[in-house]
């Protein structure tokens, strides 16, 4: 029987339109709109209103705009920008577009240059064009944050058309004022060979840069490269070095990876002790690949004192992280249990579900 699987991983306000939503609220919003359409803009506030307060979003925008215009209701800025912000927060790119217009003008709110330039970034990235328009020209402008949200944008297709060329622009610029984020980016793209040549030495520079900048997935990625030789001279002593810095850090494929790597003991020292102890902390930090595996241990007793009570718990709290390996394991383990020994189980898995119960004590991808 398998029980387990080592996984790979490596500023012109918006006027209203109507549009067709599922909603039971879209026939009430069409009122609103058709009473706004014939200017009985009062009507249109009482329609508005109801299904704001309700929650709403595009209603919530609606209101925001008539007291920003003082159309059905007083003119109110600060009242407009509650409702912006209200809208907003849920994700209406129109509603981040105008509260990011109202940071950037002070009006309703204290003047906030850095809020409204991520309002802009955040509605752009839901493809206003208005928004879209500011954030290319705080880029041009030499908006390092910017920059980088920019290249994010192209390199995940968000508001714009995906394009790898214009990432890797936009990342250059940024990585050029210090942005760690930027240098990861870069180190990325080098390695993959993504809107540029594919170089291994490029990216492990640019890794570098980015760890040095505090950086724990370029710190990740780097080590992984010293492990294997890719664009530096393989060094496992400095492969260790940093993934260990991640996996401290809390990232949890460090910490995956580190585990995977002491068991298996291949092109890596052996060390079925440290690989418990990095299983048992990535398990607590929700590895389902961590949780299988460390309950294979306890299956077998490998590193560990065979313990199927603790596999079982083990299994239910990969179960609980989707882990495809999970139920049939319990399955498989079911037959050899009393009931009262799956009763314990259940409650130490608690252990790994609720990190923080009184009965926790945790211990302090390879290619």
């Amino acid at each position: 029987m398998t029980m387990r699987s080592l996984i790979v991983r490596e500023n012109a306000l918006i006027i209203l339109v109507l549009i067709s939503f599922s909603s039971t609220s879209a026939a009430d919003f069409g009122a609103g709109i058709a009473a706004y359409k014939r200017a009985d803009f009062e009507a249109a506030s009482r329609e508005f209103s109801r299904l704001a307060t309700a929650g709403d979003v595009r209603a919530q925008f609606a209101m925001g705009l008539m007291h920003d215009n003082g159309e059905g209701v007083e003119q109110d800025d600060a009242a407009a920008f509650e409702w912006y912000r209200k809208s907003a927060e849920k994700g209406y790119a129109k509603a981040q577009y105008n509260l990011a217009l109202m940071y950037d003008n002070g009006r309703g709110v204290e003047r906030d240059v850095a809020t409204a330039r991520l309002w802009f970034g955040t509605s752009a990235a839901r493809g206003n064009d208005g928004a879209l328009a500011r954030v290319h020209r705080y880029a041009e402008e030499g908006d390092a944050e910017i920059q980088l949200r920019l290249g994010r944008m192209y390199y995940l297709g968000k508001g714009v058309t995906r394009n790898e060329r214009n990432a890797f622009g936009w990342f250059s610029k940024a990585a050029d004022h210090g942005m760690g984020g930027a240098a990861f980016a870069l180190g990325l793209m080098y390695e993959k060979g993504q809107g540029c040549l594919q170089s291994f030495l490029k990216a492990a520079e640019w890794y570098r840069k980015a760890a040095d900048r505090g950086h724990v997935e370029a710190a990740y990625n780097l080590a992984r490269l010293y492990r294997l030789g890719r664009g530096v001279t393989r060094d496992l002593d400095q492969a260790n070095t940093l993934y260990e810095t991640a996996a401290n850090a809390g990232l949890v494929s460090a910490q995956l990876s580190l585990a995977m790597l002491y068991e298996a003991g291949q092109g890596w020292q052996r060390d079925i002790l440290r690989a418990v102890e990095w299983y048992r902390r990535a398990a607590a930090s929700g590895s389902g690949d961590a949780r299988i595996n460390l309950a294979y241990l306890y299956t077998e007793g490998i590193g560990v004192e065979k313990d199927p009570v603790e596999a079982y718990a083990l299994f239910i709290a990969a179960d609980d992280a989707g882990h495809r390996l999970a139920r049939d394991n319990l399955a498989a383990l079911a037959p050899g249990l009393e009931e009262r020994e799956i009763a314990e189980a259940t409650e130490r898995a608690r252990r790994y579900l609720e990190p923080d119960a009184p009965s926790f004590a945790a211990a302090v991808t390879p290619d």
